[in-house]
Formats: structure tokens, sequence, C-alpha cells
């Protein structure tokens, strides 16, 4: 073959690769489009796209999940609206037919008229789990660097205070935001059940922003400042209540921790804490006793009459002993419920009492203007071994959240009131 036929084949060759090259990036560059075309129309055009699309998980073609959201309509109806997102990715995962969900973002305004419920009886261990597929009660870490919010065990939440506008005609005094990835897909968790730490500092940035643009949306003067990095990852390991340093060290700096050696042996030996935040609108302290402790205590109190009445209803080998110390600040406290299987029964400001059904003690206090609430959930049969020492630890609790926050007002439940009183 001459030289001149050798280099017209080359230029067809070249041109061959040139239109497919062409056609495929012209491909990629529509996925790409309808890929993030379809999460702005879902999510009303507020969250920041390329950073959802950046989640694990994300790849593959995405859809909104319409069987459980029409998505987010700013103009069309009230809030809360939340928009889902499925993948091609999530759902070969979790070798699902159609595509899972692997992301969700809400949209919120308060007054919310919710109700806040304390962790509950209905699970019997509230320490040790690390699965989030299991449904035991978290302890949510505040965001930090001047942004009210925290971290879930599946996403961020946030809130932006936007006094004096409206939605749809109705007043609202915040913005509340959150964001997260579906528990069901493992992507972006670690071995140990929590978020990676990408993935944390990233759904932190996607709440942020969309907080942010929302507020633009509604006429809202503040905005949010960025979240930092390295946003903390839920505690998972329990501590002696002398390590305490953040919402439980109230309990260490009491000394309630009363071990057989030093005390009754009845109050927890183990604490599950946050950092402290002063703009969270919730914050939790877990406490536990042991299985040595609770042993210790059986040995110590064997021949006690009103201990054996106790042991007939306890199960001290598959129950475990624990407490659950919570706040509710702002909107979060306006309706706090103290009922176990509905919200009927509510914490009623300006007062403190004891629901024996939610087996619940509650205080009150204004905290920057507004109302708060403190709780204080036995779980059973553990509540009727240690009745005669709770009233110190709600008030060790209470007055402890009264000087970091600068409340005032402080009111606990009568006397009468605690459990094994009369």
């Amino acid at each position: 073959m001459d030289r001149g036929r050798w280099r017209r084949a080359y230029n067809r060759l070249v041109c061959a690769v040139a239109v497919f090259a062409i056609g495929l990036s012209g491909w990629t560059l529509w996925g790409l489009w309808e890929r993030r075309h379809t999460v702005d129309e879902a999510c009303g055009g507020l969250v920041p796209v390329g950073e959802v699309l950046a989640l694990p998980g994300s790849g593959g073609g995405i859809t909104p999940a319409r069987n459980l959201t029409d998505g987010i309509r700013l103009d069309e109806a009230p809030l809360p609206q939340s928009c889902v997102l499925r993948s091609e990715e999530a759902a070969e995962e979790r070798r699902l037919g159609e595509s899972g969900s692997f992301f969700s973002a809400q949209v919120a305004t308060e007054p919310t008229g919710r109700t806040s419920e304390p962790v509950d009886d209905a699970f019997e261990d509230a320490l040790g789990h690390t699965d989030p597929y299991v449904g035991v009660p978290q302890v949510y870490q505040p965001i930090g660097g001047g942004v009210p919010g925290h971290v879930t065990g599946t996403g961020a939440s946030v809130r932006l205070p936007c006094p004096g506008t409206e939605h749809r005609g109705e007043e609202i005094t915040a913005i509340r935001v959150s964001a997260g990835l579906d528990a069901a897909t493992r992507a972006g968790f670690s071995g140990n059940g929590r978020l990676a730490q990408d993935v944390r500092d990233r759904l932190a940035r996607i709440a942020v922003a969309t907080a942010n643009n929302l507020a633009a949306e509604l006429g809202c003067p503040d905005r949010l400042p960025g979240p930092p990095g390295g946003v903390p990852a839920l505690n998972t390991e329990p501590v002696a209540p002398d390590e305490a340093e953040g919402t439980c060290a109230w309990y260490g700096r009491a000394g309630l921790d009363d071990s057989p050696a030093n005390g009754s042996g009845w109050l927890p030996d183990r604490v599950l804490e946050a950092r402290t935040g002063d703009r969270v609108w919730q914050e939790r302290c877990l406490l536990s006793v042991t299985g040595e402790a609770r042993g210790a205590v059986y040995r110590r109190y064997a021949r006690d009459p009103e201990y054996r009445r106790f042991r007939e209803n306890s199960s001290m080998d598959d129950k475990t002993w624990w407490m659950s110390a919570e706040s509710f600040f702002g909107d979060a406290a306006e309706r706090v419920s103290t009922d176990p299987v509905g919200d009927d029964r509510t914490a009623v400001a300006g007062r403190g009492g004891y629901d024996p059904d939610g087996k619940i003690l509650w205080a009150t206090s204004v905290c920057g203007g507004e109302p708060a609430v403190h709780t204080l959930t036995v779980s059973w049969p553990y509540v009727d071994g240690v009745a005669r020492h709770l009233e110190p630890v709600l008030r060790a609790y209470a007055e402890d959240v009264a000087e970091r926050r600068g409340c005032t007002d402080t009111v606990l439940p009568p006397k009468g009131d605690y459990p094994g009183e009369s």
C-alpha cells in the first residue's frame, strides 16, 4: 500500500475515533446533566447538587422516590417537605429490583407543632450498640463552629432563626433542615456503624447550604456560617462518670456514681455522652449500670425484703438498668411527651412532675427567654429499685444545664411526686 493510501486510512480512523469520542462525550455529558437535573428538580433547587452527587451510593441513574414524597415544592404546599433520591448503585448494593434510596433532605419551619419524645422504655440496651440498623438511642453530637445543629447516626440537622417572615401566609420564627444517607445503604458507613469522616463533613455542608438557600427563598435576614471540618462522630463507647467531659460531666462532678464500694450501688456506673453545645435544641446523656455492678447490688441486698420484691419483677440477666437525661429548648420544648405510647400527656411549662407510665421525671426552666424542659427517663423495673435515689440525679442535671445555658426559673418536681414517695 502506498504512503498516500496509508495516510487516507489513518485519517479515516482518526475521524472515526473522534466522532465516537464526541458521541461518547455527548452521552456522558447528557447523563451528568440528567443526574443533576433530577436532584435539582426533586429537591426544589435547594440542595447543593454537586455535593449530593459526591456522596457514597450515588452512582448510576438517579430517580426521585415519588412513592415516598412528592419532593420539595415551596410554592405548592406548606412545610415540612422532603425529597428522597434513589440510585442504581444503592439498589445494586441492597439487591433490590428497583433503585434503592440513598439520600434524603427535609426542610421545615418553626413553630413545628411537633411533639418531642424523650427516650422511652421500648428498648433493652441503651448502650453498647453501634450498628445503624439497631434502633437504640443515640447521643447526637453538636456540629460546632457556630452552626446551630447536630450530627445524627445517618446525617446532619441545622437550625437558622428567621424572625419576621412567613411561608404561605403562616408566620415563621426559624427554619430547620436535615440531610442524610439512608441507613440501609451501607456505603458511607465505617465498620463500627458510624458515618465516615468525609461523609459527615459533606452532609453537614449540604444541610448548611440547603438552609441558606431556603433562607434566601423565604427572605430570612441571616445565614449560617460554613461548618467546620472534622465534624465529630457519635460516641459509641461508654466511659466511667469521672471521665465524662460533655453532656454527662455533671454526673461525675456531682459524685453520684455510688458503686457498691462507696455507696448504695444502685446508680449508673457508665455514661454515654456528646460534646456540649449552647446552640442545639436537644441534648442527651445516657447512663447505665453494668452487669458487674448489678451483681454487686444483688450480693449486697440479697437478704433485704424490699430488694427481694424488686427481684420478683426484674430480670437482671437480660435487661439493662439505664437512665436517659435529656433537655429540650425553644420550639422543641413546647410539647415534650411524657407518654410512652402516644403524646397525650406532656410536660407543663413552669412545673415539674413525674409520669409513672412513662417512667419520666421532668423539670422546666427558661433559657434565653424560651422554654426548656429537662427530663430523666428510667427503665422498668430498674425505676422501682432506684426510686429513692432519683431526686439528686434530676436536680444535679437540671442545675448543670441551667448554669451552662444561662437558664433561669428552674422548677423541679415536688418531693411527693418522685417515684417511691407517698
